[in-house]
């Protein structure tokens, strides 16, 4: 019986003395379940995109958040757009390799901007979903915000083909028309994986 509870006293000092660290399981801490904004989002992520901001005054949260999501959203079309271009230069370069011609779809970065704000410029500019939340310790609003492309995949990428069309020199259009299915087909998968 004494070596009983010499044991116990052993094992009940060993568990005061050791602190026990509450994420030495896990060092990134407690797995958080997503925010309904988030499964909102991902319901169909090739029109929406959620991000979130912190401020202490909940008006400028909600700002910070959207400004968050748009600059995330356009990231995301200039992704696709690159992706899908890069599909229809690499056709170009192959026939351009024989003219000792360079095959670029956009000549200079303005060209690129340009089709990415006139697509940037048909997301909504009201919130689709918001959820807000007041946390007392360092008293700050967190606020996660849902931003929705106003339309159809197809019809994003119908806008970035007109303005692809426009900025082709004549000759090149009839080439573009011919791999604009596969151009489409890229643009919109790349923009459900980002």
């Amino acid at each position: 019986m004494k070596k009983f509870f010499s044991i116990l006293a052993l094992v009940c000092a060993a568990v005061i003395l050791v602190p026990c660290n509450v994420y030495a399981a896990n060092p990134n801490g407690k797995k958080q379940k997503p925010d309904k904004v988030e499964k909102f989002a991902k319901k169909r992520p090739e029109l929406r995109v959620a991000a979130s901001g912190e401020h202490f005054n909940e008006s400028s949260a909600t700002n910070i958040a959207e400004l968050n999501a748009r600059a995330a959203f356009a990231r995301k079309i200039e992704t696709a757009v690159y992706a899908s271009t890069e599909s229809y230069t690499h056709f170009k370069s192959q026939q351009a390799s024989n003219n000792n011609s360079s095959a670029a779809m956009f000549e200079n970065t303005t060209e690129q901007k340009e089709v990415n704000t006139m697509i940037s410029s048909q997301i909504l500019r009201n919130v689709v979903k918001k959820q807000a939340y007041y946390n007392e310790d360092p008293r700050l609003w967190k606020v996660n915000v849902c931003i929705e492309f106003k339309g159809t995949p197809e019809q994003m990428f119908t806008g970035f083909a007109e303005v692809l069309q426009k900025q082709l020199p004549a000759e090149e259009k009839a080439s573009l028309e011919i791999h604009q299915e596969t151009m489409r087909e890229v643009f919109i998968s790349k923009m459900k994986t980002e």
